[in-house]
């Protein structure tokens, strides 16, 4: 019976010896070392990124009145044509057809005196119907060549004012609602790299895209006036000059869109803390309320650290 007695007690005692040096041990784990950074006042803004084209407000598409041939046609596209200047000629069919009956009616000395006084006054005057820029314009496109025919109403040169252009920016229809006149924009593309404002958006839908027309102004005509021309848009939908501001690598998890988890460096420990958020980045996030000016997050390491876990706090940029 004692020898049992002595079994168990021993038995007890080799347990606990086990457990001290499995809390030893515990105690004595290095602390994990992560990168910390600084909440730090700055700026943050919110950004949607579309695509426009280059538009202009006035536009002069040339037309023929008549079915005809196109007699003087010599601007190309991105020539310079003068207010009021004959950009094309057309000489309607009929015209035309009348003087080739009255050339074979010479041929065949078909003509009396009279008659050909009459056609010589007729070929001399022009029968032409001249097609004028009605302001100062730029040559955007040019669809016909002399000496072809045209019908009535075809088009034979796009013209545009250079100094009445504007870009007119694809929005997504659910993202069409933060849109407001008076954003500020920054406009990149070919000749073109400025900073515009929301004029107005278009009460209209491009049905292909589900977009919404959103038209911007542009302050100076581009350097180089292309018509038509891709850009890209940033619209400033929102913007917070003083906000308090954490890497986006900072933050753990966002189960809603204002709500966050980082971990906080205080007394060499990592502390869970709940956060909510404002604006963000790719790069940055603003944190709303949870953390002051000065706090120390975990900005890289701290994924999968228990609350309060012993760390080795080093700062980003240090080696």
């Amino acid at each position: 019976m004692m020898r049992l007695i002595l079994t168990v007690l021993l038995a007890l005692l080799a347990q606990a010896c086990g457990r001290g040096e499995e809390a030893t041990e515990t105690a004595a784990a290095p602390p994990v070392r992560v990168r910390v950074v600084q909440a730090r006042r700055g700026e943050i803004s919110a950004v949607l990124e579309v695509t426009g084209e280059v538009e202009g407000l006035r536009i002069l598409r040339l037309a023929s009145p008549v079915a005809g041939r196109v007699t003087f046609l010599a601007a190309r596209p991105g020539d310079r044509i003068a207010e009021g200047e004959v950009a094309a000629r057309v000489v309607p069919l009929e015209s035309e057809a009348a003087l080739q009956g009255f050339a074979m009616l010479e041929g065949a000395a078909a003509l009396g005196v009279e008659e050909r006084r009459a056609v010589a006054r007729l070929r001399s005057q022009s029968t032409d119907i001249p097609l004028r820029a009605s302001f100062a314009a730029l040559v955007a496109d040019r669809f016909h060549n002399p000496g072809e025919q045209v019908a009535p109403a075809d088009v034979l040169l796009e013209l545009f004012d250079p100094h009445t252009l504007d870009v007119l920016a694809q929005v997504p229809l659910d993202a069409s609602a933060r849109i407001r006149p008076g954003m500020p924009v920054e406009i990149r593309g070919d000749g073109v790299r400025q900073t515009g404002r929301v004029v107005a958006l278009l009460a209209a839908l491009s049905p292909p895209a589900l977009t919404v027309p959103v038209r911007v102004s542009l302050p100076v005509p581009p350097a180089r006036p292309l018509l038509h021309a891709p850009v890209r848009c940033r619209i400033i939908t929102a913007r917070h000059r003083h906000a308090l501001l954490v890497p986006r690598s900072a933050l753990l998890a966002s189960s809603r869109a204002a709500r966050g988890t980082v971990m906080v460096a205080a007394e060499g420990a990592a502390v869970r803390t709940a956060v909510r958020l404002g604006l963000k980045t790719a790069t940055e996030v603003e944190v709303r309320r949870g953390l002051a000016e000065g706090d120390l997050v975990v900005a890289e390491g701290g994924y999968g650290l228990p609350d309060r876990a012993p760390i080795e706090a080093v700062v980003r940029g240090t080696p």
